[in-house]
């Protein structure tokens, strides 16, 4: 009688490696490090690299600007930035105010002053002197490192001609990154279709670049959705043509980006033949609450439930639900969805229990 092939068929787990409170499968770092060795990884940034040092995200950035250009700035004075910042969403959220919307406020505002103050008709310069005003804070904070930002840094530094890190695609404005490497490393930040002939690493900007310091009479930034349009409905765009070209040819390892951008989305999907296996990475911290806000969220769910039953005449049931439970699962039920969403488009998850997990994960690439 022959044995039963039901064990062989059995599914192996996959091998584990442990990093920091993070268990990361073997294969994804192996890939990586075949990447980093091969010189083919493309690191894609996003916020969430700089948010750590007081970079607002492009909503609080629309939000904070649009309020400093409203009678109401002189009453926010006396409060703080986060108190600002977190009244700003509250706005959002309560009237469900559209940022794309709000954004063209903004810009049109300032347009209108500047045309009230006899400036150029199209205000182009007092925006980004604004946008710039708002975009460093005065006094930033000093996270403790090493973070995202400077791991990501260690790893460029330590790239040589035949392996590392190729390019850096960086989705947001500020220089934060250029700082880090100056003196140690050759770089060239990339913002529009002009080519340099000055040799080094190109950090591409695709929304923009408005460094800290300097003139910004040749900088631009993508921050309306009419700025938006343009990037995307240019066939041959210089920041589409270099995207799609590292996503078809390169591994891209995406940190600090939520990959809710449809544009975004658009490219991964138009770069992935399917049924290929996925080429890239993308880091991601698991959909948890911390016990400690677990009492917040219940009393957050619960109203939202007390609203829904006035709208809809529903009186409310003999005994609460039990709603811990649920939010649990839901959130795990977010990460299959996640996952299943970003494998559909060509990008493996990398579950990180903490993101205090990603500067040791960095230095394994390289140490691979």
């Amino acid at each position: 009688m022959e044995a039963s092939p039901k064990k062989s068929q059995q599914r192996r787990k996959p091998e584990k490696r442990t990093i920091g409170r993070t268990e990361v499968n073997r294969s994804d770092l192996e890939g990586l490090q075949r990447a980093w060795r091969e010189k083919d990884l493309v690191l894609f940034l996003g916020a969430g690299v700089s948010r750590p040092y007081g970079i607002p995200t492009w909503k609080d950035l629309v939000l904070e600007i649009l309020f400093d250009q409203t009678d109401v700035a002189r009453r926010l004075e006396p409060i703080d930035l986060p108190s600002r910042r977190a009244l700003a969403a509250w706005l959002v959220d309560y009237y469900e105010y559209d940022p794309i919307i709000l954004a063209r406020v903004v810009k049109n505002e300032i347009r209108r002053r500047a045309r009230r103050s006899g400036e150029s008709s199209d205000g182009r310069d007092l925006f980004l002197e604004k946008v710039r005003e708002h975009l460093y804070p005065d006094h930033p904070p000093e996270p403790r490192e090493p973070t995202a930002l400077t791991a990501v840094a260690d790893l460029v530094k330590r790239s040589a001609e035949d392996s590392g890190v190729a390019a850096v695609v960086s989705f947001n404005y500020d220089d934060l990154l250029e700082r880090k490497l100056a003196g140690s490393v050759d770089f060239q930040p990339v913002w529009n279709a002009r080519r340099s002939r000055d040799k080094g690493l190109p950090i591409l900007h695709p929304h923009g670049y408005l460094p800290r310091e300097g003139d910004h009479e040749v900088c631009d930034i993508v921050f309306t959705e009419d700025d938006y349009h343009g990037l995307t409905t240019t066939v041959f765009h210089w920041a589409l043509t270099s995207i799609v070209g590292y996503l078809r040819h390169s591994t891209v390892l995406f940190i600090g980006l939520s990959m809710l951008d449809p544009n975004l989305r658009r490219l991964l999907d138009a770069s992935y033949v399917h049924g290929d296996v996925p080429a890239h990475w993308h880091l991601q911290r698991r959909h948890t609450i911390e016990p400690r806000e677990v009492r917040d969220v219940l009393r957050d769910v619960r109203n939202r439930a007390r609203r829904f039953r006035k709208e809809l005449r529903i009186p409310p049931p003999e005994e609460m639900p039990p709603l811990e439970e649920a939010i649990r699962a839901v959130l795990q039920q977010a990460d299959t969805y996640d996952r299943n969403l970003f494998e559909a488009m060509g990008v493996k998850t990398i579950w990180l229990e903490d993101w205090d997990d990603i500067p040791p994960l960095l230095d394994q690439i390289a140490a691979g």
